[in-house]
């Protein structure tokens, strides 16, 4: 076990720690600590400088490229009124009864989210759907809940995150597709139980501080324009299984290219005398709007060239594999434990730590890195739900008057539900 081994682990504990207090945004704390790790490492100066900032900034090139129609999409989906019809015409559906609202207004939203992303999608949604939750005589923490929990599940068929996957965590097409469908079930399946313990059968009068902001309703659209969220889903799950090559294998289809077709699909089923400037302002409000997560792509990028680096991986490779479980049984405990640590931007989050983390524990090589990949895409159902440090976890308790810690103690246990069968999945059937 070396010095140097040694020191890159304390490295990572010291950034996870400015990270969690908040003391270093981890657009700052990913970068520098890749940096450090270099250093560490005893990489020359001129290779930092051009294998480890130069090409890290651009490792996730793909995934930046995908973040970028995402949000095109994601404006058109809000600009053309599909998300509030989408909304509404849920609203509609369960009447004026609790539990039919609760569902059919959170499986909406996660419909929704299968394109959208970001706090500001996260206000124009909730907005809407918070009211009506509430005026059924559903609680706030729980209208809150189900805000969150359908936007998660929108998230694990969300295409955008596909890429990130494809690019950060070298995943296969196909191993994502089969994650996203097993996980995205079991999430379905914990979002049914939640509701019809937590929903009241009936509806009851209800009062509740609630913001006074507005909201401009929307034209209504026909209802084939409703399926633009889920385009490039369809396109990504059923493409292959209609159309096959000469050989008789499918023909897949990539990712920015079915976000392009969703964005187009949108525009032509609401506004198509209004393409050019629908596109161009989806266009220039779309790259605004993502600029944060693209900063944060480039400090993974730089991380993950760090981590994964030979030199780097020779030092820590001994350690790592000491801690690491070598049975399923023990890969599903030792995970299930420490699932919590996706909180708080901790070692355990995707979109922070736990990509170095991720690059660190495949470097090991003791368990498989599909195992690995499972496990954290797994465990960052509970940093999209509970993780008081979210700006829509914050914004959204303020507008329902409660607080992120009650959020937190109301969804974690559910969310561990899904982490647990996740793991159990993946120890069984991707192992």
């Amino acid at each position: 076990m070396s010095v140097q081994g040694i020191l890159i682990i304390l490295v990572f504990v010291f950034f996870a720690y400015l990270m969690v207090t908040q003391k270093m945004p981890a657009l700052l704390a990913l970068p520098s600590m890749a940096i450090v790790i270099a250093i560490i490492a005893g990489m020359p100066l001129n290779y930092i400088f051009s294998n480890i900032i130069g090409a890290g900034a651009v490792r996730l090139q793909g995934a930046m490229a995908a973040a970028i129609f995402g949000a095109i999409l994601a404006q058109i989906i809000n600009k053309t009124g599909i998300s509030d019809n989408i909304v509404r015409t849920a609203a509609e559906l369960g009447g004026d009864r609790p539990i039919a609202v609760a569902l059919a207004i959170t499986f909406a939203v996660a419909l929704i989210f299968t394109s959208l992303g970001g706090l500001g999608s996260v206000i124009m949604v909730g907005t809407i759907v918070l009211p009506i939750l509430m005026s059924v005589g559903i609680e706030p923490v729980i209208a809150a809940s189900l805000l969150l929990m359908g936007l998660n599940l929108g998230g694990l068929f969300n295409v955008m995150n596909y890429a990130f996957y494809q690019s950060a965590l070298n995943l296969d097409m196909a191993t994502i597709k089969s994650f996203a469908l097993a996980f995205g079930i079991i999430a379905a399946v914990v979002l049914l139980l939640f509701i019809f313990i937590n929903v009241p059968k009936k509806k009851t009068v209800a009062a509740w501080a609630m913001s006074t902001e507005t909201h401009e309703e929307k034209p209504r659209v026909s209802w084939y324009a409703l399926l633009t969220p889920i385009i490039p889903v369809l396109l990504l799950f059923i493409w292959p299984l209609i159309f096959k090559d000469a050989e008789g294998k499918p023909i897949q289809i990539d990712i920015i290219s079915a976000m392009l077709i969703g964005i187009l699909y949108g525009i032509l089923t609401t506004k198509p005398r209004e393409i050019k400037n629908l596109l161009t302002s989806s266009i220039i409000e779309g790259i605004k709007d993502v600029a944060p997560a693209l900063g944060l792509m480039i400090g993974i990028g730089m991380l993950l060239l760090a981590v994964m680096d030979k030199t780097t991986a020779a030092l820590i490779s001994p350690i790592i594999s000491k801690i690491l479980p070598t049975s399923k049984i023990g890969y599903v405990l030792f995970f299930i434990i420490l699932s919590p640590l996706a909180l708080y931007r901790g070692p355990l989050n995707l979109w922070g730590l736990g990509s170095g983390v991720a690059a660190l524990m495949i470097s090991a090589g003791t368990l498989p890195p599909q195992a690995i990949m499972g496990a954290l895409i797994a465990t960052g159902n509970i940093q999209g739900v509970c993780d008081p440090t979210n700006t829509h976890n914050v914004w959204t308790a303020y507008f329902t008057n409660t607080d992120t810690t009650t959020i937190l103690k109301k969804t974690l246990p559910y969310m561990l539900i899904v982490v647990l069968l996740d793991i159990i999945y993946v120890a069984l059937f991707k192992w």
